[in-house]
């Protein structure tokens, strides 16, 4: 009964021992226990067993070579890793460690004109022939051009830039031949050893020409939200993957110098339909220079529509004190116009005025952007420029009273305008 009971337990013990050993190392000898399954994708570096656990006293060396350990594998799927570095479609997120900018818009503008005057009659028919309003010259289209350049810092969402956008200044006429009377009053100035009005009654020709320039400087500082903005760097590299959201926010702050100016000139001749330099021919001019100083701020959205393709809308308001200049001149080919009654009796007729007033000014842009690739992308979209408290010149051609000189001194400056058009462009971030 002993010797049964001792022979069970040696069993035991060698099974428990040829587990173990079974357990410890994997040398191709099957184990007489179920072992635990092995994760492929962690493959077990091999040792060296001993055999001295089979009393035959030596080492067997493992077959084949040790493979790689885990901590040699990466643990990221391809896709993450890309997105960390060059992101989805070949462009990086973000700002993606650019630090500065530049870009380039062309653009195609025109100025919204309402208000006018008529500027001379048939002198038979008394029907208008010359108009100062809207049929000919509002909606004119002028070219420009927009340049910026910024430096990105606080991780890229914020900047510092400066922007310049002016139209090229372009003179449109309308003019009118036959018999033709002017419907400024003239009667209160002479030229050419004679009454004004010699020149601007049964006139043979009569023509307004009008021309405005347009020009603005911005310094500002511009900041991204955490997903992202239309502004800065943020206006390079690809769109989703900035804070999980299509959506992004900025905002925009700094100082805006603008120069709006009009150059306005109404001819006459009796002489001939050509303006060629005869004594009869006489020309009435007004120049107004608007020059608006001061502060801006403004937001901005953007709305991630692919990967690569964004779009925007931005809004800008400022407050500026605005300098005005304004002159007026009656002269011919024969002198200047004198003045022939009134206070200034006997002096040129001449007007130098300047004066200071308030005046607003805001701007809104809606577009979008193609990211060409991290650092190149495309700009296109539509501006909309509106000003108030300006000085222009349906408000301060005088239509009479000319001898009235302190009153046309005192420049009107209620005036407003629109500028509308579109742009396309480039943005090269680094």
């Amino acid at each position: 009964m002993r010797s049964n009971y001792a022979r069970g337990v040696s069993l035991a013990l060698v099974l428990v021992g040829l587990a173990g050993p079974a357990v410890a190392q994997d040398a191709g000898v099957p184990s007489l226990l179920p072992l635990p399954p092995v994760k492929t994708s962690y493959p077990v570096a091999q040792t060296a067993a001993t055999d001295a656990l089979w009393s035959q006293g030596v080492v067997t060396p493992t077959a084949g070579p040790v493979s790689p350990s885990p901590s040699d594998q990466s643990v990221m799927s391809p896709a993450y890793d890309q997105a960390m570095t060059a992101g989805w479609g070949g462009c990086a997120n973000g700002a993606c460690g650019h630090r500065h900018y530049v870009y380039a818009n062309a653009l195609i503008m025109t100025k919204e004109k309402r208000g006018g005057f008529v500027t001379s009659i048939d002198s038979t028919t008394f029907q208008p022939e010359v108009f100062f309003c809207n049929p000919g010259f509002g909606d004119l289209w002028h070219g420009g051009v927009e340049v910026g350049t910024g430096w990105c810092f606080g991780g890229g969402s914020n900047a510092l830039e400066v922007v310049y956008w002016g139209l090229y200044p372009a003179d449109h006429t309308a003019l009118a031949t036959g018999s033709l009377d002017s419907m400024i009053n003239f009667s209160d100035v002479d030229y050419n050893g004679g009454p004004a009005t010699n020149s601007t009654t049964g006139a043979a020709i009569q023509q307004v020409n009008y021309g405005f320039n347009f020009n603005s400087v911005e310094v500002n500082l511009v900041g991204n939200g955490c997903c992202g903005g239309p502004f800065g760097c943020g206006m390079c590299g690809c769109c989703y993957g900035r804070g999980g959201s299509p959506w992004g926010f900025g905002w925009v702050a700094g100082f805006r110098y603008i120069s709006f100016n009009e150059d306005w000139l109404f001819s006459s001749d009796t002489t001939d339909t050509s303006f060629d330099g005869d004594p009869t021919e006489l020309n009435y001019r007004v120049q107004l220079d608007n020059n608006l100083f001061g502060f801006q701020l403004g937001s901005g959205i953007n709305y991630c529509v692919t990967d690569r393709l964004s779009a925007y809308a931005i809004a800008k308001f400022g407050v500026y004190g605005n300098h005005i200049e304004h002159s007026q001149r009656i002269y011919g080919p024969a002198g200047s116009g004198v003045l022939n009654n009134g206070p200034y009796d006997g002096e040129v007729y001449q007007v130098n005025a300047s004066d200071d007033d308030l005046s607003f000014a805001g701007q809104f842009d809606v577009g979008g952007r193609w990211a060409i690739n991290n650092s190149w992308s495309m700009n296109f979209g539509y501006r909309v420029l509106g000003l108030t408290g300006v000085a222009i010149a349906e408000d301060n051609v005088a239509l009479g009273n000319l001898q009235n000189i302190d009153g046309i001194s005192d420049t009107q400056t209620t005036g407003s305008l629109i500028m509308h058009g579109g742009y396309v462009g480039v943005t090269y971030c680094w």
